[in-house]
């Protein structure tokens, strides 16, 4: 059975059938870690530099975003009803992280080095907003990063939980 790397449609049909052997399932696991690796050791996606106050901020809304996340796709998903949730969840995770950090994370290079010199020019002004961020140890790329980092997550859970919501109605 062909892992969807690309298409949580076609997972959602096979979820909704019940048709991912336990076999299947583990490939899911599998790749959902080497997603992950790829993304963060690859340097397409990356996180603000330890120790900045931006950093800080973006580990609790990360945190904050996960944790709502995971609560309302398994309210999505149907709760203590769906016995498959972790498994599901897993499953879900992969087409829906491949297409939503390669979106957010194609965007965020072409506008990183699209906009370089622009951006550069950005953070030297006297604008209040790169006041307040060399206050707090960034600058506009740290801003950037943050919002990809923040969207890739929040978008994530959002798509997970949607795609639990239709699976459980097509499921009824």
């Amino acid at each position: 059975m062909p892992i969807h790397f690309f298409s949580a449609q076609r997972l959602a049909a096979k979820l909704i059938q019940h048709e991912l052997d336990p076999k299947a399932r583990a490939h899911y696991l599998a790749a959902s870690f080497v997603i992950f690796v790829v993304f963060m050791y690859s340097g397409l996606a990356s996180a603000n530099p330890l120790g900045s106050w931006l950093s800080y901020y973006e580990a609790v809304i990360v945190a904050a975003i996960s944790i709502l996340g995971v609560l309302k796709a398994y309210e999505a998903a149907g709760g203590e009803a769906n016995p498959a949730f972790v498994t599901e969840f897993t499953c879900l995770f992969v087409p829906v992280s491949v297409t939503t950090y390669g979106v957010v994370w194609s965007l965020y290079w072409a506008v990183v080095l699209g906009l370089r010199e622009s951006i550069d020019l950005l953070a030297e002004s006297h604008l209040q907003i790169a006041i307040n961020l060399a206050k707090i140890g960034s600058d506009f790329f740290g801003l950037l990063t943050f919002l990809a980092v923040v969207v890739v997550q929040f978008v994530t859970f959002y798509r997970i939980a949607r795609w639990f919501r239709i699976i459980r109605a097509q499921r009824c």
